[in-house]
């Protein structure tokens, strides 16, 4: 009638210990098995945890990175809003217009510094120049294939769909 009571975990938090996961048959059902419970000659001796092991921070630190994260937090939100950027508060490093990401300076437009140079503007009227030659010589070729086809300026090819004005032969 009684039987007795079965040995191991059943889920109890105070029964439970991680080197039981190791040697468990079934440790991969267990979130966080390769890390808590590490088995296999790769991990001896090895810090598994070493991306959590940061040097001391100091508390100011720590509080400039959560201020950090919190602003970008809030400007992602916004931009997802739809909203306009908000302008930066005059202590954040930003300097102000005229500054990129990381508030590297932004260099002038190459379009302004284009615009002075004579060589550039010679380049680009030569190719503006042979672009019109080629689209002059193109039509020319339309023109003569048309007259070769018979095709004359007043003539229209196929006199179905000609307008009544267009006809010889009046109706």
């Amino acid at each position: 009638m009684f039987e007795p009571v079965r040995g191991g975990t059943r889920g109890g938090q105070a029964e439970f210990k991680w080197s039981d996961v190791a040697q468990d048959k079934d440790r991969e059902n267990y979130l966080g098995h390769s890390i808590n419970a590490p088995t296999g000659r790769w991990q001896k001796n090895k810090d598994i945890h070493w991306y959590q092991r940061d040097g001391p921070q100091t508390e100011a630190e720590r509080q400039e990175e959560i201020r950090r994260i919190k602003e970008a937090e809030a400007e992602a939100i916004a931009a997802a809003l739809g909203f306009a950027p908000g302008a930066k508060p005059s202590g954040s490093a930003a300097g102000g217009a005229g500054t990129g990401a990381n508030a590297i300076a932004v260099p002038p437009k190459a379009a302004e510094l284009d615009e002075l140079d004579p060589e550039k503007e010679e380049r680009r009227r030569r190719k503006a120049q042979k672009k019109e030659e080629k689209r002059l010589k193109k039509e020319k070729k339309r023109a003569e294939r048309a007259r070769e086809r018979g095709h004359s300026s007043g003539a229209v090819a196929n006199p179905r769909f000609a307008t009544a004005g267009d006809r010889s032969d009046k109706r």
